[in-house]
């Protein structure tokens, strides 16, 4: 699977991290899967590391249906706040074209898309080590 993710606890944060090509199955399979693991206690952070993603395979009516898929499920995910690290551009459009969507889809869930961890991490207010928990995942 490219697209895998740890909830770790102590801060509050979901770290999802993808590789290699994403499809349109596994992003559904993401939300399906996290939206019922007992360990997500909304409102939680969570931070989207695309840097090893070659590739995100998704058309603008899957786009859609992920974004309505996060919308309906918007009981479990309220609140979340949401930074994805992008640093390439067909990545970074992809994922700006999901936080537009969820800007109209769910106002309650808030997204924002970095080319830099850092600045992402800054964001969500939390201190991670690059490494701490990416080796597990990848």
């Amino acid at each position: 699977m490219a697209l895998k993710y740890e909830i770790i606890e102590e801060l509050n944060l979901v770290l999802a991290v993808g590789k290699d090509v994403i499809s349109f199955k596994e992003l559904m399979d993401h939300m399906d899967q996290l939206s019922k693991d007992a360990r997500y206690k909304r409102p939680m952070k969570k931070l989207v590391d695309y840097r090893k993603v070659k590739s995100v395979q998704l058309n603008s009516s899957e786009s859609e249906t992920f974004a309505q898929k996060k919308a309906s499920l918007g009981n479990v995910f309220l609140g979340e706040k949401c930074a994805i690290v992008a640093p390439i551009d067909p990545i970074y459009g992809v994922a700006r074209i999901h936080d537009s969507l969820m800007d109209y889809k769910e106002p309650g869930i808030e997204i924002s898309v970095f080319r830099d961890w850092d600045e992402a991490k800054d964001w969500l207010n939390i201190d991670l080590q690059d490494n701490e928990y990416l080796k597990s995942l990848l």
